[in-house]
């Protein structure tokens, strides 16, 4: 059984993402104390901006209460713990889209748990605004990938 052009597109984009969501995590964890520093430095600067700006005080406080739920949940700890996440994630991603290229439908089931690990972890480890905006963006692709791949279970053995 040949494979069919459109799931090899989709093989071959998953194995590019899943690389670079491989590489982001190693980088992201052995970075993550200086990648919450410079997160820290940059909110801290455009809540002083949007203090400023603000019209009133009720929308300065409003907007820095959400900036704080964001720095409040970006931690070294949360970083690492997500980093681990986002490399599970990608691996099992890859590892499914591997199986799909030889047209194995257990590739399938493992792309959903990988995917789904992706839009989980962000809501377990970062909880709140920050998580559901990080999960949200996960979900959204990832779901795409997902439905466009179950059109192609009915060439996997």
């Amino acid at each position: 059984m040949t494979r069919p052009t459109f799931l090899t597109v989709l093989c071959i984009l998953t194995f590019i993402g899943s690389g670079y969501g491989i590489f982001n995590a190693i980088t992201s964890y052995s970075n993550a104390e200086m990648a919450v520093g410079l997160t820290n430095d940059v909110m801290e600067d455009a809540m002083d901006q949007i203090e400023d700006e603000a019209d009133t005080e009720q929308e300065a406080a409003m907007v820095g209460k959400i900036m704080g739920a964001v720095t409040d949940g970006l931690t070294v700890e949360n970083v690492k713990n997500m980093s681990i996440a986002n490399g599970i994630s990608a691996l099992l991603c890859l590892l499914g889209a591997v199986l799909m290229w030889g047209l194995d439908k257990k590739g399938f089931w493992l792309y959903v748990i990988g995917t789904a690990v992706g839009i989980i972890a962000p809501l377990m480890i970062y909880k709140g605004i920050l998580g559901a905006m990080a999960g949200g963006g996960i979900a959204f692709f990832g779901i795409i990938f997902v439905i466009l791949y179950a059109l192609n279970l009915k060439h996997m053995k």
